[in-house]
């Protein structure tokens, strides 16, 4: 064996592995990518424009969002050969509307999740939101390094969400949901192409992955403090 690898790969053994991060400095480098808290919490609106598409189904449709602190959201869908599909949460308010089954009121349970998954400032709360959070074993999201943290909510189980180990960025989401029609669903979500926007950072593009199907968000269009309609948050219509 060459003498130089040999007392290189001696070395390697013999040195300790890095010091893993901690759950606060994973959460501490990431609200720093994204551009500190104290200018990400003066955001109080947040408009999106862009297309979702939905690869299985060979179709590409509109997506618009509307999002006020400290917990309104609007997600809007139009695919096409299909319809219209919204989410509406504000507040203690929530509906769903889609063409198959029309418009109705969430459960207390999707309620609950959808306060939580939609909490305005919730990139940089998210300790508040998760109350046990431990870090896992490193992984690597699209061949990247990267920091876990195993998050717990205060009801419910446990999620994952990975940290890019360079940027610090969020690029991944694991999480399962409980529905009536399929039992537990596990979703991955995938966080990427951020883009400045008035000194903070934002993912440009979303993959939703489940067993049944994947939808793929990209705004073009991202505004902070965007002025929304005072009917942005209402109940869908009927």
């Amino acid at each position: 064996m060459n003498y130089a690898r040999f007392l290189l790969l001696a070395f390697a053994a013999a040195a300790p592995l890095l010091a893993q991060p901690s759950v606060d400095q994973i959460l501490e480098k990431y609200t720093q990518a994204l551009g500190g808290r104290a200018a990400y919490e003066k955001v109080t609106t947040r408009a999106m424009k862009g297309t979702v598409e939905i690869p299985d189904d060979n179709v590409t449709g509109k997506a618009q969002v509307w999002a006020k602190a400290p917990g309104s959201y609007r997600l809007t869908m139009d695919i096409p050969g299909y319809g219209v599909v919204e989410t509406v949460m504000d507040g203690d308010n929530g509906w769903e509307k889609n063409p198959d089954s029309g418009m109705h009121a969430m459960s207390k349970t999707d309620l609950a999740i959808a306060q939580r998954d939609h909490s305005f400032h919730r990139e940089v709360r998210l300790k508040e939101l998760y109350p046990k959070m431990e870090v896992a074993a490193p992984d690597k999201v699209n061949g990247r390094p990267a920091y876990v943290i195993e998050a717990t909510p205060a009801s419910g189980p446990a999620e994952k969400f990975y940290f890019d180990a360079d940027t610090g960025l969020l690029v991944k989401q694991d999480f399962e949901r409980i529905t009536l029609e399929d039992g537990i669903v596990q979703y991955e979500f995938l966080y990427k192409d951020y883009r400045d926007v008035d000194g903070l950072k934002f993912a440009s593009t979303i993959e939703q992955h489940s067993p049944d199907n994947t939808m793929i968000f990209k705004f073009a269009e991202i505004k902070t403090n965007a002025a929304l309609e005072e009917t942005a948050f209402a109940k869908p219509e009927k």
